[in-house]
């Protein structure tokens, strides 16, 4: 199962090339590990509002690369945090670390 929309990402690669899209690439990577602290943080300490903020800044950088599964997990955290948020943002995590592993094995030709 593909985590980000490559047809989307190799549109972005011949438009911007290889060159220009690499530090995009790292950018992403880094944003999601943030995200991913961040999150934690939140979890450990049951702060609901900080799980809201940073699933919607990381719902954002998500769907810039057509991770559109993360994209909508997020969207969920953010619209209305349900019962289960604990649990939905674990499965976020896991989402986001997928996507990030994705990324950092694209291949930018």
């Amino acid at each position: 199962m593909s985590h980000l929309d490559h047809a989307y990402l190799k549109n972005i690669i011949s438009l911007l090339g290889a060159e220009q899209f690499a530090p995009l690439k790292e950018q992403f990577i880094k944003d999601c590990d943030k995200a991913v602290v961040a999150l934690e943080a939140a979890i450990a300490n049951c702060d609901e509002p900080q799980v809201r903020k940073q699933a919607h800044w990381l719902k954002g950088v998500l769907a810039q690369y057509g991770a559109k599964q993360g994209e909508a997990m997020a969207a969920r955290l953010v619209d209305d945090l349900p019962p289960d948020w604990q649990s939905l943002t674990r499965e976020l995590l896991d989402e986001t670390a997928r996507a990030c592993e994705e990324m950092a094995a694209l291949a930018a030709s």
